[in-house]
């Protein structure tokens, strides 16, 4: 997305000034209105809030400045609409064409205008040690900024298990190690999707949400016809959609419409004016509704019906393991020394965990340096070289590693989600049996325990586009109620349209939920947390290369320490760290 709001970053931009602002969600999702509404970064506004925070004398951001800050955005917007059209900005000075530098006709459009600062050959640090002989491409420049990063390993939140021992951990287990694939894999071809299989599969999926539905709601005895006009109560059910009639609007409780589950696909708009209890909607998602059509024109909705999660399935009860998860990207933007992740193996190595699950993007499509005409390999060599340093390193360690694409970030998949696993040519298929390549989204299960990774950032979407009104708002943990949404819907991406692009039939078979995974880990753009969520444990570990640091998550698991007993989950008896690398 153009206008994001990134929490980690937005505070390392107050950090020089000595501000700061709390990760609480209604600051976040304030925040994030702002930068959606005013059309900008979180970078963008850093002047703004600062400008506001020094005027009235305040360290930390709180509501007031956040009433300041949208007053004097709505300000600025304004001024720009009333701007004369004659008045234009002076132009800037053009550099001959026979003038610009081989390093300026390769980079953005944007660099013609720009003088030429950047420094020479000499003065750029270079990579050394062990981080030039792990990088893919030793050409680059080294990350000075995360050689000299503070808080390295420093511990930024822990969860523990109420049952979680360290006790027999490393123990020895009679449970089978294998790692099983659950999930369906994707196609690797796309575009092929026939519009009547696509139908025919949504059709399926709404029936099958509104029979659990109805099977945990006594009162709904039958489903009714809500476009006809009548004054009796109706049962109906269907996907959330946005108000065809009202696309510029943002979607909300004002723009709202239900696409029946008929042969017609037919739409029907609600009211939500009688509603007294919480609201909770975002396109695609598929609920059930209580109301009324008068008039024929609109369903005034006095209840809404959410499916609940579907049970966890047992475990094996002598399971240890220890698993740690890392997304990308994995190197600085400005550079291709791959440093973060350098360190990252180092510390596998040492430590030694069951599993270490690397979700992307790994050749980012957002690294600049891949633009500058020093970098002269293919994308596919680049990747291809990095997982075998990957595999090299890790020699001699039992450390299964798993492999997860990123379709709207990675350079060397097509662009389409659900993204199928990385395709191995003659290099890759060397190093097969060291390394899993799974598909995004991927459900696996070792030993009883079932952990579901996806690097589409499907939380982060539905933080940009859910709709929720609540008197308790405030209070209300807005992570958790995000992460819900895939466990209800049974889907690893519930939000339609996607906001990346996406093959439907692919989505509708690959992203299904059979059971509610044990563990998820669904990286985002919001503050690093791990929540337990309807029996599982939601696990964002935010990314590895984050400025000059970046964060990897370690979840331990000891089930030595007891029998799960009924109403237990997993995170009982776990205990789950988010660190700076």
């Amino acid at each position: 997305m153009a206008y994001e709001f990134d929490l980690e970053d937005f505070n390392d931009n107050l950090e020089p000034f000595g501000f700061n602002c709390p990760a609480k969600d209604h600051f976040i999702e304030k925040l994030e209105g702002l930068c959606k509404t005013f059309r900008k970064s979180g970078e963008d506004i850093v002047d703004d809030v600062v400008s506001v925070m020094s005027n009235l004398g305040q360290k930390s951001v709180d509501s007031g400045i956040l009433a300041k800050l949208e007053e004097n955005l709505e300000a600025q917007a304004q001024k720009t609409v009333h701007t004369p059209r004659s008045v234009k900005k002076p132009a800037r000075g053009r550099v001959p064409l026979a003038e610009k530098s081989g390093f300026i006709l390769s980079g953005d459009p944007d660099d013609i205008e720009k003088p030429s600062h950047h420094l020479t050959n000499s003065a750029i640090a270079k990579l050394e040690g062990h981080f030039l002989d792990f990088s893919p491409f030793p050409g680059s420049p080294a990350n000075e900024k995360f050689l000299k990063r503070a808080d390295p390993s420093h511990v930024v939140t822990t969860i523990r298990g109420k049952k979680y021992q360290d006790k027999g951990l490393k123990g020895s287990t009679k449970s089978d190690d294998t790692i099983r694939i659950i999930s369906k894999t994707p196609s690797t071809l796309y575009g092929g999707d026939k519009s009547s299989m696509v139908i025919e599969a949504k059709a399926q999926r709404m029936a099958d949400i509104a029979h659990r539905i109805q099977k945990s709601f006594e009162e709904i005895v039958d489903w009714g016809n809500p476009s006809i006009p009548s004054v009796d109560v109706v049962y109906t059910y269907g996907q959330v959609i946005h108000d065809e009639t009202k696309d510029n609007e943002k979607f909300g409780e004002h723009s709202v419409a239900l696409m029946i589950n008929d042969e017609d696909g037919t739409m029907i708009r609600m009211d939500f004016s009688k509603m007294t209890e919480d609201i909770t909607l975002f396109p695609g998602q598929i609920i059930a509704v209580r109301g009324t059509n008068e008039t024929g024109e609109e369903l005034q909705v006095d209840k809404i019906f959410q499916p609940a999660a579907l049970p966890v399935n047992p475990v094996e009860t002598d399971t240890t393991k220890e698993i740690w998860f890392a997304c990308g990207p994995y190197t600085a933007t400005d550079n291709c020394g791959y440093e973060h992740l350098c360190e990252l193996l180092d510390k596998v190595v040492a430590e030694k965990p069951d599993i270490l699950m690397l979700a992307g993007p790994f050749v980012d499509k957002k690294n600049t340096f891949l633009n500058k005409p020093t970098f002269n390999i293919t994308y596919d060599n680049l990747l291809e070289d990095l997982l075998l340093k990957v595999k090299e390193t890790l020699v001699g360690t039992k450390t299964q590693v798993i492999i997860q694409p990123n379709a709207s970030r990675d350079l060397c998949v097509p662009p389409v989600f659900p993204s199928a696993p990385f395709q191995q040519n003659r290099k890759l298929d060397k190093i097969k049996k060291e390394l899993i390549f799974v598909a995004d989204p991927c459900i696996f299960r070792i030993s009883g325990v079932e952990v579901a990774m996806t690097s589409s950032e499907p939380i982060q979407a539905l933080s940009n586009t859910e709709f929720h009104r609540s008197a308790n708002q405030e209070n209300i943990d807005r992570v958790a109620r995000l992460s819900s949404h895939l466990l209800t819907q049974q889907c690893m991406y519930p939000l339609e349209p996607t906001e990346v692009p996406a093959s439907m039939g692919d989505l509708l078979d690959v992203c299904c939920i059979g059971s509610t995974p044990h563990i998820v880990f669904a990286p985002t753009k919001l503050a690093p947390s791990a929540k337990c969520v309807n029996g599982s444990v939601f696990i964002n570990s935010s990314t590895l290369a984050k400025g000059p640091t970046g964060n990897y998550a370690k979840m331990s698991i000891n089930l030595n320490a007891g029998e799960l007993m009924p109403g237990e989950t997993v995170a009982d008896y776990a205990q789950i760290q988010i660190l700076k690398i």
